[in-house]
């Protein structure tokens, strides 16, 4: 005996036209969050950490200059924007360092190799601290997906996967 099951009506639909859907496809995958965060050294080799703050997510942990890609928009164009926002800086050159992916998402670390400006707030809404630290002295409320990408940085991992 055959048996034919129905899929299960979706109740969110997709408009992609520049990718061939039409406004009719129904998607059954989950959002696929895509973060990019970025190693921004000193010439002392102290990495720049920010303070989040009132984000509802790690507040009062310190972290990269970094977050979520924008639609259209390219990986590393991301993460130069968001050191631009965040830390009022302009990165110049970008080196890929350790891909991320955690079930939901995958988090792009690169490092601004080359970069220009003082190291600013530039969303005291979000940050409420800026620091320099050395990597081996990193605060004592620094993310684990900051210290998991320095260890990253030293091995030459390029794939971290967190569960």
């Amino acid at each position: 005996m055959e048996r034919t099951l129905a899929l299960p009506r979706r109740s969110r639909q997709v408009a992609c036209a520049d990718s061939g859907y039409d406004a009719g496809h129904r998607d059954a995958r989950a959002p696929f969050v895509v973060i990019v965060q970025t190693l921004v050294f000193n010439a002392a080799g102290e990495l720049l950490l920010m303070r989040r703050a009132n984000t509802g997510l790690l507040d009062g942990w310190f972290s990269l200059p970094g977050g979520h890609r924008d639609h259209g928009e390219t990986v590393a164009a991301a993460a130069r924007r968001e050191c631009r926002e965040e830390a009022c800086i302009r990165v110049l050159q970008l080196e890929p360092v350790v891909a991320m992916p955690y079930p939901g998402g995958v988090d792009f670390v690169f490092e601004a190799t080359r970069w220009r400006g003082a190291p600013a707030i530039g969303e005291p809404d979000k940050c409420d601290a800026l620091v320099f630290a050395g990597p081996d002295a990193l605060p004592d409320r620094t993310t684990k997906f900051v210290k998991a990408a320095l260890a990253n940085r030293a091995g030459g991992v390029w794939y971290h996967e967190f569960e």
